[in-house]
């Protein structure tokens, strides 16, 4: 298909002039990193318009700021956005706004609406007749709801919108256990077309091949077996265990993308060597004859390394107080422990004497603290800082709001351990409370070891 400019435009109420307006997709709806498509900033009377060319329908995000809301993009469609920010903005957390409040008119042949009237129907059966389908098994509830959708979406013929029913009741279908896991491959996956941009489609497929090769009778893809073939580093070895499933022997791209799946699973697991699955994935990247799928390896190398020890860590240069500015290469050489705090978190606040304790007992020689603040800076903050602000740098948040996603912050405090080389040592890192400071001393150690060998 060709590219067809898609038309976004809105009004926010509550956000600051200047707020940060963002549209953004997965880079594949497996491995689920996302990309942003296009910026822009509200104007003084909190309007937005952006244009951006796309050529698939897809999910998408709208963020005002660190707040999203999920909608469905379609080319050549016209999107209107009214959004207001609700009382949950008064809380500590960056993304108590999720999603956005927000009034959606759209011109995209009713796509929007009609996954909206799908999921309320979807939504209101789960939560009535929970018991009946996932625990009773009762086929009549779903035959019932399925002869209900057909009658009120079966004039629509929107490609999207059918897979999207057709995925999210499989979905059900699996949990109500009507119909066995190799019955599902077969009707759902293999030798079926690979819907790469439909959300329930990526979703079903990720968390059905999460649970199903610990799910199945003989277990021919077993954790144990994993343990010994993945160390092995062969990607051909790991293939012909999966083959070795008879539900998937015959698609050999279905198949690929669910050893993604189980790599992606055991990528956190301590038994197993990351650097292991990594090269697999590399592999998979530059070999795999389908285009997609060596898409999908090179982005989930970058989705399961974002803020892994011993990568980068994200770049900042942020004023304190009076206006100096600070970047992270200014400490280079010594271990940096980042703290994010929020000038309305009381908590924070109380946790700065124990930051400054931790500072005094290991040392400066080592080791600094680097303090990034988000929020209003009062004057009674000012006065609870006072004493530790000469200290260590309180740097000010502002506009470089991105950063708070970068270092995948979610909540007040937050804790990050650099390294002398600019790297993660560990994130999150633990609470001053929770033997902070012992793990900051074990670092700095090994680290010394490392460089005297």
């Amino acid at each position: 298909m060709f590219a067809q400019n898609i038309q976004i435009s809105g009004h926010t109420t509550g956000f600051s002039s200047g707020s940060l307006v963002r549209v953004l997709v997965y880079a594949d709806q497996f491995s689920q990193l996302k990309k942003t498509l296009a910026t822009t900033r509200t104007d003084r009377a909190g309007n937005f318009r952006l244009t951006l060319p796309d050529s698939v329908t897809t999910y998408a995000m709208l963020a005002v700021n660190l707040k999203h809301t999920g909608f469905y993009l379609k080319p050549g469609a016209v999107y209107r956005f009214n959004i207001t920010r609700d009382s949950l903005s008064r809380n500590a957390s960056p993304f108590e706004e999720i999603p956005l409040q927000v009034q959606l008119k759209a011109k995209d042949d009713s796509l929007n609406m009609h996954i909206d009237m799908y999921d309320s129907l979807y939504n209101n059966l789960i939560v009535n007749h929970f018991r009946d389908i996932y625990l009773f098994h009762n086929r009549k509830i779903l035959d019932s709801f399925e002869a209900k959708v057909k009658h009120l979406f079966g004039n629509i013929k929107s490609p999207y919108f059918r897979h999207y029913v057709r995925y999210s009741l499989a979905s059900m279908v699996w949990g109500s256990r009507t119909n066995t896991l190799a019955g599902i491959v077969a009707e759902y996956f293999t030798g079926k077309p690979v819907l790469y941009q439909n959300i329930q489609y990526t979703e079903f497929f990720s968390d059905f091949f999460q649970s199903y090769f610990e799910s199945t009778v003989k277990k021919p893809v077993s954790r144990d077996k994993l343990f010994s073939v993945i160390p092995k580093r062969n990607l051909k070895m790991l293939d012909n265990l999966f083959a070795s499933d008879p539900a998937l022997r015959r698609d050999a791209r279905v198949r690929q993308l669910a050893e993604m799946i189980q790599l992606a699973k055991y990528f956190s697991d301590h038994s197993f060597v990351r650097k292991d699955i990594e090269a697999l994935f590399h592999q998979i990247a530059a070999t795999s004859i389908y285009p997609e799928n060596r898409k999908i390896a090179r982005d989930y190398l970058k989705k399961l390394n974002i803020l892994q020890p011993g990568t980068l860590a994200p770049a900042f240069r942020l004023p304190n107080f009076m206006g100096k500015e600070f970047s992270l290469s200014d400490f280079k050489g010594k271990f940096v422990l980042l703290s994010f705090i929020n000038t309305r978190c009381p908590v924070c606040n109380n946790q700065i004497n124990g930051l400054n304790n931790i500072r005094q007992k290991v040392g400066t020689e080592d080791f600094t603290n680097l303090t990034i603040v988000k929020g209003k800076v009062t004057p009674e903050f000012m006065q609870k800082v006072h004493p530790t602000e000469h200290s260590w740098p309180f740097l000010l948040l502002g506009k470089s709001i991105l950063l708070l996603e970068k270092y995948q912050i979610v909540t007040y405090p937050a804790y990050v351990l650099i390294d002398p080389l600019g790297r993660i040592s560990m994130a999150p890192a633990p609470m001053p409370g929770e033997n902070l400071q012992q793990y900051i001393l074990n670092r700095i150690n090994a680290y010394k070891k490392r460089e005297q060998n």
